[in-house]
C-alpha cells in the first residue's frame, strides 16, 4: 500500500512540475488516447484540456483541432519524430514526440513537447531579409530605403502641377496606383514621390522591371521558393522580392510585359495581400503597396487577351497619366538647367551654354522625353572640349531639326557670344574694371553694355 501511495505522490509531483514547464507537453497512451495536457499547451494551442483528455488523436484531426499528429507518427514509426506546425495561424512551433517503452519493448506512451519558435523564425526572417536586401544592388533589381533622402521631381508646367497635386492626395493611402505614359517621361520619379510622401517612406521600396527578367525566373524572384522547389534552387530556399518589401512599397515597371501565368498569382497578392512561395503549402500575409507603370495601352492588351481585366482594375484603383515632354514645354528649360548644372558639378567641369544653344534645345521635340534630354546634356558636358557650348556642338539631329526654327541674325549671334565672354570675364575677375581690362575695352564701355543688356 505504501508503494502505491509513493507512486501516486510522485505522479502528482510530476504533473505539478509539468504544469510549470514553459514548453507545451502532450501525452498519449499506446493507442493514441490523450492522457495529459499541460497549461503551456493550452496557451499555445488555444484549446482547453477538457476538450482533449480521453480523446483519440485521429478523431481530433478529423474535427480540425490539429492538421497532423506527431503522436500517431511516433506510434507508427516507433522512434522520435519532429515536425513544424503553425498553431491558430500565428504561432510557429516545433513539435517533437518521443516513445516511452515498457519492459517488453512495446510503446507504453508517447510524450510530445511543443516549443514556440515564433520569435526565432521572425529573427531568421529579419536576417534573411537583410541579407537579400544587401544583395539587391548586385542584380537587376532596384532597392531604395528612403529615410533621410528626399524624392525630387522638377516641373514648371500646369500639367505636372496637377499630377503632383494628385500624388499628394493619394500618397498617404495604401491604394494601388497605375502610372502610364511614354518611355522616359518620369514614371519612376512619380513612384518615388508617392513612396516618399507616404508613411512608408522609411520602409523598403523595391522596383522590378517585368520585361528585364526571363519569364522562367520572374515567378521565383517575386514569390520566393522553398528548399528543393525546383532544380537549381538554393539549399535553404529564398525569400521573394514581394516578401522583402513587406511594410513598404513595391513597383512593377513595364507591367504590361508580365506573363499571363503570373498575372493570376499577382492578382492574389494585390487582392488578398497573401503570398505563397514556390514549393510551399502555406501562405503568408504581407503589407505591401503596389505601384505599377507601363508605356503600353493596357486596355488594348485586355481586348487582345494579353492582360487580365480583373488584375487591371485591381492595379488601376488610381491612374496617373504622365504626358510626353513635348506636351509640357514649360518643363524643358528647368530640366536643361538642372541637368547641366548637376553634371558640371558631378564631373567638376566648367562649361557654359550660349543662350542660343539653350533655345535650340528648347525647340527640339524630345521624342525620348526626359531620359533623352538628360543623356544629351551629359554628352555635351563630357564629350565637348570647348568651355562654351554653341549650337554647332549639339548632336546633328537636334541641330538640324531645331536650329533652323530659331529666328536669328548675325548681329544677334555676335551679341550672344559677346554676352557670354563678358559674363565669363566678370566671374573670373569679380570686378567690372578688371574684367574690362582683360577684355581690352574701357570700363565705361563695358558699363554701358551691361546697362543695355539689363534693360536699364
Amino acid at each position: 500500500m505504501a508503494i502505491y501511495q509513493n507512486i501516486a505522490k510522485i505522479s502528482t509531483r510530476l504533473e505539478t512540475i509539468l504544469e510549470f514547464v514553459s514548453d507545451g507537453v502532450y501525452i498519449v497512451d499506446h493507442s493514441g488516447i490523450t492522457l495529459f495536457v499541460n497549461k503551456a499547451y493550452e496557451q499555445l494551442s488555444g484549446f482547453s484540456r477538457n476538450d482533449l483528455l480521453g480523446r483519440y488523436m485521429g478523431d481530433l484531426i478529423e474535427e480540425g483541432y490539429i492538421n497532423q499528429s506527431v503522436s500517431l507518427l511516433v506510434l507508427r514509426e516507433k522512434e522520435p519524430v519532429s515536425i513544424m506546425q503553425t498553431l491558430r495561424g500565428e504561432k510557429d512551433v516545433i513539435v517533437t514526440g518521443r516513445p516511452i517503452f515498457d519492459q517488453n519493448e512495446n510503446i507504453e506512451m508517447v510524450v510530445t513537447s511543443v516549443r514556440d519558435i515564433t520569435k526565432l523564425n521572425k529573427l531568421k526572417d529579419h536576417l534573411e531579409r537583410a541579407e537579400n536586401i544587401s544583395n539587391l544592388n548586385h542584380h537587376r533589381f532596384t532597392y531604395r530605403q528612403q529615410g533621410d533622402e528626399q524624392a525630387q521631381f522638377l516641373y514648371k508646367s500646369e500639367q505636372m502641377k496637377k499630377i503632383i497635386q494628385q500624388v499628394e492626395q493619394v500618397a498617404p493611402f495604401p491604394t494601388s496606383v497605375l502610372i502610364t505614359g511614354p518611355s522616359g517621361v518620369g514614371k519612376e520619379e512619380i513612384a518615388n514621390l508617392i513612396h516618399y510622401m507616404s508613411n512608408r517612406q522609411k520602409k523598403p521600396f523595391i522596383k522590378v522591371n517585368c520585361a528585364a527578367i526571363p519569364e522562367a525566373l520572374l515567378e521565383s524572384e517575386l514569390l520566393g521558393y522553398e528548399e528543393g522547389a525546383f532544380t537549381g534552387s538554393k539549399r535553404k530556399g529564398k525569400m521573394g522580392l514581394l516578401e522583402l518589401a513587406d511594410g513598404g512599397t513595391f513597383m512593377l515597371d513595364e507591367i504590361g510585359e508580365m506573363p499571363m501565368s503570373l498575372q493570376v498569382k499577382l492578382l492574389r497578392v494585390v487582392q488578398d495581400k497573401m503570398i505563397q512561395r514556390i514549393g510551399s503549402t502555406q501562405s503568408k500575409k504581407i503589407d505591401v503597396r503596389i505601384i505599377s507603370a507601363t508605356n503600353q495601352d493596357l486596355e488594348k492588351r485586355m481586348e487582345n487577351g494579353a492582360f487580365r481585366e480583373d488584375l487591371f482594375y485591381r492595379l488601376a484603383v488610381v491612374q496617373i497619366e504622365v504626358p510626353p515632354l513635348n506636351e509640357r514645354l514649360d518643363d524643358v528649360e528647368i530640366l536643361i538647367d538642372y541637368f547641366f548644372n548637376s553634371f558640371k558639378q558631378q564631373y567638376r567641369m566648367e562649361k557654359e551654354l550660349l543662350p542660343e544653344t539653350k533655345k535650340v534645345l528648347q525647340a527640339y521635340h524630345w521624342p525620348g522625353n526626359i531620359r533623352e534630354l538628360k543623356n544629351v546634356v551629359e554628352s555635351i558636358i563630357v564629350s565637348i572640349p570647348d568651355k562654351i557650348i554653341t549650337p554647332e556642338h549639339l548632336p546633328r539631329h537636334i541641330f538640324q531639326t531645331s536650329y533652323k526654327n530659331i529666328p536669328k541674325t548675325l548681329k544677334d549671334q555676335v551679341e550672344n557670344y559677346e554676352k557670354m565672354l563678358v559674363e565669363e570675364a566678370i566671374k573670373r575677375k569679380r570686378s567690372i574694371r578688371q574684367a574690362a581690362k582683360e577684355l581690352g575695352i574701357h570700363h565705361t564701355t563695358l558699363v554701358k553694355k551691361l546697362k543695355r543688356w539689363n534693360g536699364a
